[in-house]
This record gives structure tokens, C-alpha cells and sequence, in this order.
């Protein structure tokens, strides 16, 4: 399968952890924002300022499409909850960079667009989830479904073995952490 688009550097805040998103193409993924709260604890948890309503920019595609070109020995990964998502981060400066399931499958990776040199190739949001507003989400079946096209290709080609984020046996390239509970509000 022959692969067009652009590739997109990213970069955590101090430079140590860079890469590249490779062969970005707007089919390909999802162009997305999200309200939700999990999303915005994360942000929180490295003092990344921003309110709910902006939302959290993210891309989904995925992990064949990362390419870390150094400082994978930076890369550290925490869950807000015992069962939750993966959150990936540069441990040299607390950059939150991207999200992924708990292990290898589903083929899927949320790449925060703060970390993209760019943002224009990734095309027009598709979707936003988890708004305070009427509707809750907007986009939300179609980034359903082409999350389920991708993930499905992915499987059926073998590309979901290719991952920075799991080793050959599906374990995480970095023993993953447990995020504090937020403090009670009194």
C-alpha cells in the first residue's frame, strides 16, 4: 500500500524527544478536539495552562506512523486510573505527546498537536467530544468509524506490530505509572 502525505516533526518543550509523524494525511486520520475531563487532568498534571472549552488538539492515526528519531529513552507513559488510557510524555520535561490503548491492539495512537511543527496537514477537526454545550459531540460516528477503518487495516496488514510504544511481546517500552488522584475541593 503506497503511502503520500506529509510528514510533521514533533518535539517535546526542551527538544530531547523529537520525531517525526510520518505521512500525514487528513484520510488517514482524525482531527480532533476534546473536552473531556481525563484529557484536561492530563494537561494539568504537567502545568500546561488552558481551559476546558479550548479543548486538547489531538490526531488519530496509527503507531506505524511515529517515528522517534531521538531521546526514546525519554518517552514515559501514566494512566489516570488503573484501566485507562496510556499517556505518553517526555519524562526530560513533562510534555504530554500522545495517547494510545493499553497495549499494541487496537492499532491506535492520539498524537497531542502542541508537539506537531505544524498543524495545516492534518486537515479541518472533524470531530470534538465531550463538550459543555448542546450538542455534547459533534463528529463523533465518523471518528468512530474511521477509528474502526485503521485500526482494522492496521490488523489485517501487520502494521499494528509496528509501534514505539510496545515491544515484540505487546508490553510497554516503559513501565507505565499510576497519576496522583486529584486533591478533594473542600
Amino acid at each position: 500500500m503506497a503511502r503520500g502525505g506529509t510528514d510533521i516533526g514533533f518535539s517535546c518543550r526542551c527538544g530531547a524527544l523529537t520525531g517525526t509523524l510520518k505521512s500525514v494525511d487528513p484520510d488517514e486520520g482524525t482531527h480532533a478536539l476534546c473536552h473531556c475531563a481525563s484529557c484536561r487532568r492530563a494537561l494539568d498534571l504537567y502545568g500546561i495552562p488552558g481551559t476546558r472549552a479550548e479543548g486538547v488538539g489531538i490526531f488519530q492515526t496509527t503507531p506505524d506512523r511515529i517515528a522517534i528519531a531521538q531521546g526514546a529513552e525519554h518517552l514515559g507513559v501514566m494512566k489516570l486510573s488503573p484501566k485507562g488510557l496510556y499517556r505518553w510524555y517526555a519524562k526530560c520535561c513533562g510534555t504530554p505527546m500522545f495517547n494510545t490503548a493499553r497495549g499494541p491492539t487496537p492499532s491506535f495512537v492520539g498524537v497531542q498537536t502542541s508537539c506537531l511543527s505544524e498543524t495545516v496537514p492534518l486537515g479541518p477537526v472533524l470531530a470534538e467530544g465531550f463538550m459543555d454545550t448542546k450538542p455534547r459531540h459533534i463528529g463523533l460516528a465518523r471518528m468512530i468509524w474511521r477509528f474502526y477503518r485503521r485500526a482494522l487495516a492496521a490488523r489485517l496488514t501487520g502494521r499494528w506490530r509496528q509501534t514505539p510504544f510496545f515491544d515484540a511481546d505487546g508490553a510497554p517500552v516503559a513501565e507505565p505509572e499510576l497519576a496522583p488522584r486529584p486533591e478533594a475541593t473542600p
